[in-house]
């Protein structure tokens, strides 16, 4: 026998070791096939499901003035023709400052969904009278399918 030289104690450690693996490998086992479950949930998302994540996305970037990963929800073809640099600039010297935005509706055809956005915001223009007032507004996006994703199309 192969345990013939070692104590009961360790023989019983050592079965008690694989016993451990052995039911951390089925857990791991559920973990993964949950894990495969959620993607397979996420692939089943409609359009619109996925399109109104991806502009309630794309407004907390906004929000977060995080230039890059807004300009990331414009096509390839666009970013192409407006390099980061020019939106960055433009969105640097907005006249809003963006404070919190819902996505309240969004509609789709094959290729196209119009979005509908509530955005709250301080207007930071020229104006001088409507300098650092709240205000709410409801905006109107186009998100155009291309390349295999859904991106915000340029105004």
């Amino acid at each position: 026998m192969i345990f013939k030289s070692c104590s009961k104690t360790a023989v019983l450690l050592l079965t008690m070791v694989l016993l451990g693996l052995s039911v951390g490998c089925s857990e791991n086992d559920g973990k993964v096939a949950k894990n495969e479950k959620s993607v397979a949930d996420v692939t089943q998302l409609s359009k619109e499901e996925i399109v109104k994540q991806r502009a309630q996305e794309h407004m907390d970037a906004l929000i977060a003035m995080d230039w890059e990963k807004a300009y990331n929800f414009f096509s390839p073809a666009t970013r192409s023709l407006k390099p980061f640099e020019v939106f960055a600039n433009h969105m640097k010297g907005g006249a809003i400052l963006r404070k919190s935005a819902d996505v309240e509706k969004v509609e789709c055809e094959e290729q196209l969904c119009k979005v509908t956005i509530h955005l709250h915001y301080i207007y930071m223009g020229s104006m001088a009278q409507m300098r650092g007032q709240e205000m709410d507004s409801r905006i109107h996006e186009k998100w155009l399918f291309s390349d295999g994703s859904w991106w915000v199309s340029p105004k």
